[in-house]
Order: structure tokens, then C-alpha cells, then sequence
């Protein structure tokens, strides 16, 4: 059995392989665009995969700007977020660098980075805005 004490896993950042991919997927590489609808705020998106392509299902990579948020939204299905950089203040709580989070269907919740940051988030079906 591997002795996990001499395991270095401080500032661990995961490898993403993707199948047929023609560029190692490193931020440089990473094509995000603004994300203009829903209320976000100072906000971009790298698509993995889109709703359209996977019956409601999507992941991304999201980066906050400084000041960026998200209005509060209802989840209709689970949402993982994985963040790679930075902090995120969420109605759960802080999420900092390394940090899961995993919500439930039916939770609501808003978002907000005040410096900051890069998650990887995962959606199990679209979320629906609160007004």
C-alpha cells in the first residue's frame, strides 16, 4: 500500500483529457467568451460541452472578473464546481482554490468573486433565473 503522507498534493491542479483533442488544454489555449444573458456580471465562458449538445447536461470552464457575479437561480438538476483559481463567495458559503462544491436539485443559490477566480463548474440540467 502507497504511504499517502509523503504525497505532495499542495497546489495539485487537474490534468482535463478530452478525447481527440488537438491543443493541450491549458488556460492560454482556453477561448472564453462573455457571458451577456442571465444577470451575470463581469463574467466569461470556455465551453466544454453545451446544454444543446448533451439533453440539458453541460460543463465549463467560468471565469469571475474581479466584481463578477451571478443573480440568484434555481438548479433543476446537481451542479459540481471545482475551483481552480481564486475565491467565490456563494449563499453556501466561501469556495476557494481546490474546493468542491456539489448542489442538489432544487437549491438556489447566487455567486460572487471579489478578486476573482477560475472554476470548472458542471451542470446536470439548466438552471432557471429568479427574478
Amino acid at each position: 500500500m502507497q504511504n499517502l503522507e509523503k504525497i505532495d498534493f499542495q497546489g495539485s491542479v487537474p490534468k482535463l483529457l478530452v478525447g481527440a483533442l488537438d491543443h493541450d488544454l491549458q488556460i492560454e489555449n482556453l477561448k472564453f467568451e462573455p457571458i451577456e444573458k442571465n444577470g451575470r456580471a463581469s463574467a466569461e465562458v470556455h465551453w466544454l460541452f453545451k446544454p444543446e449538445e448533451a439533453n440539458g447536461s453541460a460543463a465549463a470552464v467560468i471565469r469571475y472578473f474581479a466584481g463578477g457575479d451571478a443573480p440568484p437561480h434555481l438548479h433543476t438538476g446537481f451542479e459540481l464546481i471545482y475551483m481552480l483559481e481564486g475565491s467565490m463567495q456563494t449563499s453556501t458559503g466561501e469556495v476557494s482554490k481546490n474546493d468542491l462544491i456539489l448542489l442538489k436539485p432544487e437549491s438556489i443559490h447566487k455567486s460572487s468573486s471579489k478578486a476573482g477566480c477560475l472554476a470548472l463548474i458542471i451542470w446536470q440540467q439548466p438552471v432557471k433565473m429568479l427574478n
